[in-house]
């Protein structure tokens, strides 16, 4: 009984000492931890808004990346030679007209769509135009639209165009007529004139209000070259920066009465954390689209050619501008420092300034000195309290929970473990403090063994269960490719079957009334096969519809689809027309092809008579198939070994 006394006054004993222990030690971390935010706040502010930086200028780069991508389309297109860009006429593209543009509506049959909605706007501004020039442009903007939709639909940002050389744009989202009809000469304006034509790079033009009402602006232009050098045009990509601007702002505001500002690398303000500050760019900005507010002393801006620029009434921000401009210097990688002003506003107060390369933007922040300290000891005190609470709570009721229910108990389940653990069921307990720890971690210790053990039989067992079910898996997927294979093949000619060939045809008809793309569709007859089959049997006529199949296969592209309709029957769906005409040329080749490579049976040699139906704008595959069948009855009826077109 002494020994038990004895061990819960040593417990009690170690646990006031373990009490002041942790207050002396929270009252040294007091004084270190202020020691610490003094040496780490300039490091964590740097870090904070070096990555912000980093984010958006990772952000502008993409979009940097995504108009230089479209511009290098148009420049693809541009140079490549398409029949059916050429073949098609100006007469075939609707249009509006009025003394300055000639606006195309080519995508619908309404008059027009509304603003902004999910479609492609065509202007043609420079009115003397040969028709052959501006029917090839239209064409090329036809095939740009996808490219113009992925980058706008990627980034939720206002507007993607290309502006040629000849005044002539395409624009994404849509732009209605009466919004349009006043554009005039497009490569006059500024967003053209952003582009850098110097070193046929991505250019910036400096932030600017939306007259279509969606805030502040900034402009990307990447200059088209051909390969002889001579300039295409300008693709341009329009991005709202107001949602940008607040989250590299907002993120840098961590301390109290803290302020941070964006600004152009002419110093122009894009954006402000401080309402009053905000209120005075907007109040001068909205009074010109291009705005025009600056943090720039008037003296300093005359000399650097800003004649005509409004200067904030905040004396302190208009000399802080003239500072960071004359002596940062532009960075290939973003780059955060601390700036040493020597302006007397700022001695109180941490300035930290950001470069974002990619436009040139600057980033300043001023962050109040006392801000740091008193934040820090707020939060110091706040968690000193709370932890004082709540250690004093613990101690207490840890202490009186420790004699009652832990000392004793841990006696009575050391002995039933050790007993149990040495395989005795009747377990007959008694109190002993000896080896009280030392028969718990070896107690401890022999379960985990046992547990592990288990563990590693499982694993195995689960394994090798896992092994055979990836070889079922893998066995019932070669079954599923071959079922698959036999479903859509012929099993004579290995060439696709009626089911499949349909299917295809399907899919082809929808492609080309959706992308305006040529095909034809083929229907091949095996001359006088009933003939073949009745008089030398059906071991011949197989013999015969391999022979034809080879020669056919041998004389068609393998983007073209060849199919066996049933018997003797085939077709053929010759898809990317660059001109109509060349299906004749294809069923010529065939029929000449099987003429001249004959199978011989009995001193007859076999032919083939071929049908060609070209779509048409009202053509389903259904009515496709029907004037392709038509065509071929009417060439047996005209002497077979030939084809017909209808």
């Amino acid at each position: 009984m002494l020994r038990n006394n004895y061990i819960k006054y040593i417990f009690l004993f170690n646990y006031v000492v373990l009490f002041f222990a942790i207050a002396l030690s929270l009252y040294y971390a007091y004084n270190l931890f202020l020691d610490l935010i003094k040496n780490s706040a300039n490091k964590n502010l740097i870090s904070i808004n070096k990555q912000i930086a980093k984010n958006v200028n990772m952000e502008l780069k993409y979009v940097s990346n995504s108009v230089k991508a479209l511009g290098e389309n148009y420049k693809k297109l541009h140079e490549e030679e398409y029949e059916y860009i050429k073949n098609k006429p100006l007469y075939e593209h609707k249009s509006i007209k009025n003394d300055n543009i000639t606006f195309f509506i080519d995508y619908t049959d309404q008059n027009d769509f509304s603003f902004k909605s999910d479609n492609v706007a065509m202007i043609l501004s420079n009115l003397n135009q040969d028709k052959e020039t501006v029917a090839r442009e239209l064409n090329i903007f036809h095939q740009l639209t996808p490219a113009l939709e992925s980058i706008q639909n990627t980034l939720d940002f206002s507007w993607v165009y290309i502006t040629s050389v000849n005044d002539f744009m395409l624009i994404y989202p849509y732009v209605p007529y009466e919004n349009a009809k006043n554009i005039y000469k497009p490569t006059q304006q500024h967003f053209y004139k952003a582009a850098n034509f110097k070193q046929k790079s991505v250019g910036w033009e400096e932030p600017y209000y939306d007259l279509a009402g969606d805030g502040v602006l900034v402009t990307a232009s990447y200059p088209i070259y051909n390969k002889n050098e001579n300039l295409l045009g300008v693709a341009s990509h329009d991005i709202t920066i107001d949602n940008i601007a607040k989250e590299i702002l907002n993120g840098t505001t961590i301390y109290k009465d803290s302020v941070s500002f964006l600004i152009s690398k002419q110093g122009k303000v894009i954006s402000s954390t401080s309402k009053a500050h905000m209120q005075e760019i907007e109040k001068n900005d909205k009074l010109r689209y291009k705005g025009n507010f600056h943090y720039r002393t008037l003296r300093d801006a005359k000399q650097n050619g800003l004649d005509q620029i409004v200067v904030s009434s905040h004396k302190h921000l208009n000399k802080l501008g003239d500072e960071i401009i004359s002596k940062i210097k532009p960075m290939k990688n973003v780059n955060t420092q601390l700036w040493n002003s020597k302006i007397e506003a700022f001695n109180e107060y941490i300035l930290l300034v950001s470069q974002i390369p990619v436009t040139g933007w600057i980033l300043v922040s001023y962050v109040p000195k006392d801000s740091i300290r008193d934040g820090t000891i707020s939060i110091f005190y706040q968690i000193f309290l709370i932890l004082s609470i709540f250690i004093t709570t613990l101690f207490i009721f840890s202490a009186i929970l420790a004699m009652r229910h832990l000392i004793t108990p841990l006696e009575i389940i050391n002995n039933a473990s050790k007993r149990f653990g040495e395989g005795k069921t009747k377990i007959k307990v008694s109190y002993s403090n000896i080896n009280l720890l030392k028969t718990l971690f070896e107690t401890f210790n022999t379960m985990v063994d046992n547990i592990n053990l288990n563990k590693h039989i499982l694993e195995q067992k689960v394994q090798e269960r896992t092994l055979k079910l990836q070889d079922e898996i893998n066995r019932r997927k070669d079954v599923e490719q071959k079922l698959r294979k036999i479903s859509r093949t012929d099993s004579l000619t290995e060439i696709w079957n009626r089911g499949y060939f349909f299917e295809i045809l399907n899919k082809e008809v929808s492609r080309s009334h959706r992308y305006n793309i040529n095909i034809a569709l083929l229907m091949v007859d095996i001359d006088l096969f009933k003939k073949i089959n009745d008089t030398y049997g059906h071991d011949i006529g197989d013999k015969a519809i391999k022979h034809v199949v080879s020669i056919i296969n041998k004389n068609i592209r393998t983007d073209n689809v060849f199919g066996r309709l049933g018997g003797e029957e085939f077709g053929i769906i010759v898809t990317d027309l660059k001109n109509p005409d060349i299906s004749n040329d294809i069923a010529k080749r065939l029929v000449k092809s099987v003429e001249q490579s004959p199978l011989v049976v009995n001193n007859e040699s076999i032919n083939i008579t071929i049908s060609i139906s070209n779509i048409r704008k009202e053509d389903d595959s259904n009515t496709l198939y029907i004037r392709s069948d038509k065509a071929l009855y009417l060439a047996k009826e005209k002497g077979r070994n030939r084809f017909e077109e209808i």
